[in-house]
């Protein structure tokens, strides 16, 4: 038998209340004076070691406990006489007559634990779950579990629903916040988070603020996220709640606040000559790149560089930055004159003679990285090796076509994962290069090759390819009989390829469903690039619910606006006209774009006037079409058309 001190001190004090209570309950509260009177009289004989004339009495007085505290009174003098049986016995037909009530189950789960019946403790306790006696049925439900020898097998259970309760009265008991943190990790992983955010309570120290600031910031309340991180004050979590006040003032709107997070957390690190966390240097470098404070940007990015060399958003940053550094400074030739001068101002004098990141010395770290990391036998990061590739590609303008993807093909071929298997994001870039290029062939097969082969879908053609055969029912009698599978054709495997895809893309990434999607329309096959959209749009990005009612009310934050566009016009292109409106108005919103939410506006424009359904708004649409795009040809004839009516 496992000993439990945390367990048994919760009980001990969940019960010594409730039979404190009791005993004054049951002695001065009965309506019954008789009663009272007995058992003041059982008492005196146990008290004068007359036990025999004690249970005699006692017996008679137990047939007029109506109450529950009665009873427990009775439960409470067998017990001292050492009469379990019948103890037990009063309880059990006390519950009988109360069902569930919490003062008898209380006692009488305490009474199964102490007899270690931990099954019947489980059962009877069941109805404390939230109450005040709810940690005796919290003791049941750990005890239960960790009866066991098999202690790798119970993280499951702990982590299930029916312990987020468990944790939350432990937590009542003992007035520890390590068991509400447990609580509320169970709805984090539930993804409840409104649940997981409610429960927060004062703050105890610092550790307990970062935790529950991450779980307001995973619920979305960044202000409260934000308010708790201010009350972290250990050294050891400064630099994580720093990157965590950051992130929340930034989903704000708060970039000012953000950087000051980040600058207050460097200034006092540097007074104590502690290690300042990289990815900290990192946002704040770019923060100065992008408020012209280039030397700082620079500083600070060297800074986490130096401290770790194969860092990789220091890296990546490195190169997007490098790229930025070598473009022509757009100036006018008055200023160019001045530059030559004594008279250039203080501002270009910083610009002109500030360090700058250069493209050579981007690749050089990027290749030190990936050099070691390949000594070293470990996994290169995608995004770096896409970095590197783009960055390459940029700084070479004058490549042939043929140059540059050769240089997209020996990059796919050093990360080749398997057959047709490569790095994601790799994958991703290449595909978009393809297109670019106007290469949509060889983007296509490029894409559809690593979609069939990380998912396994075209195991029909890879058979026929290596000539293996399958067996196949022949006849209603259960005859068989061994045929070669015939070589799928291109044409029917390209047309296949969104339906397969389709059945797959809750286990693609974002991305992958989008470009498979975009090629089944390609192959005209519009209804496996309805459903690739729609599932998107609609059910990622946490949407799926806010759409249930079949009304378009919102698209994902993770599909990008031309997955929402190409969507609408298939719902118009299909006579759904009105999702097609309500779509086309959101996804204009969701763009960043002037010259794409232009175009977005006039097929809006173009719907609402051709459906004629509301001339008026077709007009404005159109209108505000064109003051984001002048130069929009297709919304200026509408506008002459619908101007003509």
């Amino acid at each position: 038998m496992k000993k439990f001190p945390v367990l048994r001190k919760i009980a001990f004090t969940s019960l010594f209340f409730l039979l404190t209570g009791i005993f004054f309950a049951s002695c001065s509260k009965s309506e019954d004076a008789s009663f009272n009177s007995n058992l003041e009289s059982v008492d005196i004989f146990i008290k004068n070691g007359d036990t025999g004339e004690a249970m005699r009495l006692l017996k008679k007085t137990e047939k007029k406990a109506y109450s529950s505290f009665a009873r427990i009174g009775i439960y409470r003098r067998y017990m001292t006489l050492g009469e379990e049986k019948r103890a037990e016995a009063v309880l059990s037909k006390g519950l009988k007559k109360l069902p569930e009530n919490p003062e008898l189950s209380a006692v009488y789960g305490h009474f199964l634990l102490r007899k270690n019946r931990l099954s019947d403790a489980v059962s009877v306790t069941k109805c404390l779950e939230g109450t005040k006696y709810g940690s005796l049925r919290s003791e049941a439900i750990m005890k239960t579990l960790l009866d066991t020898d098999d202690l790798a097998n119970i993280s499951s259970p702990l982590f299930s629903r029916e312990f987020s309760s468990t944790y939350y009265d432990m937590y009542v008991g003992t007035d520890d916040a390590r068991w509400l943190r447990n609580c509320a990790l169970v709805y984090l992983l539930r993804g409840e988070y409104s649940m997981a955010s409610s429960l927060q309570q004062d703050l105890e120290d610092s550790q307990d603020a970062l935790f529950w600031a991450f779980v307001q910031y995973d619920s979305g309340n960044y202000d409260i996220a934000a308010s708790n991180l201010s009350q972290v004050n250990s050294p050891m979590l400064k630099g994580s709640a720093a990157l965590l006040a950051s992130d929340a003032y930034m989903m704000l709107d708060d970039e000012a606040n953000a950087e000051s997070a980040r600058e207050t957390y460097i200034i006092e690190t540097k007074k104590s000559d502690a290690k300042i966390q990289p990815a900290i240097l990192v946002n704040s470098s770019l923060y100065a790149f992008r408020h012209e404070n280039y030397r700082k940007s620079y500083e600070y990015l060297i800074e986490a560089l130096i401290a770790e060399p194969d860092f990789i958003p220091a890296l990546i940053s490195y190169g997007k930055l490098s790229w930025k550094d070598s473009q022509p400074l757009q100036i006018t030739e008055l200023e160019k004159a001045l530059r030559k001068t004594s008279l250039r101002t203080n501002k270009m004098r910083e610009y002109d003679e500030r360090p700058k990141f250069t493209i050579d010395d981007a690749l050089f770290r990027m290749n030190e990285t990936l050099e070691r990391e390949s000594k070293a036998g470990l996994k290169h990061d995608d995004d770096l090796i896409v970095e590197r590739l783009s960055l390459y590609l940029k700084d070479n303008p004058d490549l042939t076509l043929t140059q540059k993807t050769a240089a997209i093909w020996a990059e796919l071929e050093q990360n080749q994962l398997g057959t047709n298997l490569y790095p994601s994001h790799l994958v991703q870039f290449a595909v978009q290069k393809f297109l670019a290029y106007g290469l949509i062939e060889e983007g296509r097969d490029l894409f559809m090759n690593y979609i069939d082969a990380k998912f396994d879908l075209n195991y029909r053609k890879q058979q026929a390819d290596s000539g293996k055969t399958e067996t196949v029912e022949t006849d209603i009698f259960g005859g068989e009989k061994v045929e070669e599978v015939p070589l799928i054709p291109e044409s029917v495997a390209r047309l296949a390829f969104g339906d397969r895809a389709a059945d797959k893309s809750d286990r693609m990434e974002i991305w992958e469903v989008e470009f498979a999607a975009y090629f089944s329309l390609l192959e005209k096959n519009v209804s496996a690039a309805k459903r690739l959209y729609e599932y998107v749009v609609f059910e990622t990005g946490g949407v799926k619910r806010a759409n249930a009612t079949g009304l378009v009310t919102s698209v994902s934050p993770l599909a990008a606006a031309s997955s929402s566009a190409n969507l609408a016009m298939i719902y118009s292109s299909t006579g759904e006209k009105k999702k097609a409106v309500e779509l086309y108005s959101l996804a204009a919103g969701k763009s960043k774009s002037a010259q794409t939410k232009s175009k977005l506006l006039y097929r809006l424009a173009k719907i609402q006037f051709e459906d004629g359904g509301d001339l008026e708004k077709a007009k404005t649409n159109v209108r505000y079409s064109l003051s984001l795009d002048p130069a929009n040809a297709d919304a200026r004839l509408l506008k002459r058309i619908i101007e003509a009516k």
